[in-house]
């Protein structure tokens, strides 16, 4: 008897591939802008596929339905897994301040980056005054700090950034770790000023989105966004202890 695979959509995956979408799609003003617009929605929409099915054969797998054998014949690599993680709920939080977390959170530990990235967080950090140690938690959870991690959305380098978000933030090559995480911190600086310095709201835009974040008037009730969030100042708070 055949295993029937049904889709599994990460709703905050795919508020991130929506936004990387529109935010590629221009008005063509001539048939040959036509063409190529066409062409990368065509590829955007590829991706988007290809992510959705790395994410329906995991969630079969997981759930007993399709063994991790069968996933690594169809896809032919082995995927990376994230770790189960605490779905519990958690509540909007106030801003904190870098000298003192006051949000009740729990974590597995501090943020601590290489040496080699040391100077690019520290560098970032004055550029967009954001606090360093909240830059090194953001990658701690993003990426662990590996300049070549890739998300199955397409979210690249030490702080994940999607191609269209790279591209607007100035990023030529989100591979290279420094231009990675000053586009982070400049993403991270315009959430905090759009936000008025809450840290909470600016890491659930970083995760799901400013319209996501403007759409539930505070942190949106995925599963992934809560716990990104409580994970991230989870890191801050011990780096600041």
């Amino acid at each position: 008897m055949g295993v029937t695979v049904l889709p599994y959509i990460d709703q905050t995956q795919t508020a991130r591939l929506q936004e990387a979408a529109s935010a590629n799609i221009q008005t063509p003003k001539n048939t040959d802008e036509a063409v190529t617009t066409f062409k990368e929605c065509l590829v955007s929409a590829e991706r988007s596929v290809q992510a959705m099915a790395v994410d329906a054969l995991l969630a079969a797998s997981n759930s007993g339905a399709v063994s991790l054998d069968t996933v690594q014949q169809i896809l032919g690599f082995t995927p990376q897994t994230d770790a189960p993680v605490d779905t519990s709920p958690v509540a909007d939080t106030p801003a904190i301040s870098s000298s003192s977390a006051t949000n009740s959170t729990t974590s597995s530990g501090s943020a601590s980056s290489p040496e080699n990235l040391e100077e690019y967080f520290k560098e970032a950090s004055e550029t967009y005054g954001v606090d360093i140690n909240l830059l090194k938690a953001i990658a701690k959870q993003e990426s662990n700090f590996n300049p070549s991690a890739t998300s199955s959305a397409g979210a690249m380098g030490v702080m994940q950034l999607m191609p269209s978000t790279a591209k607007g933030l100035g990023v030529t090559n989100a591979y290279d770790a420094q231009q990675n995480i000053m586009g982070g911190a400049k993403l991270m600086a315009q959430n905090l000023k759009k936000y008025n310095g809450d840290v909470s709201l600016a890491l659930a835009a970083y995760n799901a989105g400013g319209g996501n974040v403007d759409k539930y008037g505070g942190i949106p009730p995925f599963k992934e966004t809560q716990n990104y969030v409580k994970k991230v100042l989870g890191y801050y708070q011990n780096s600041n202890a």
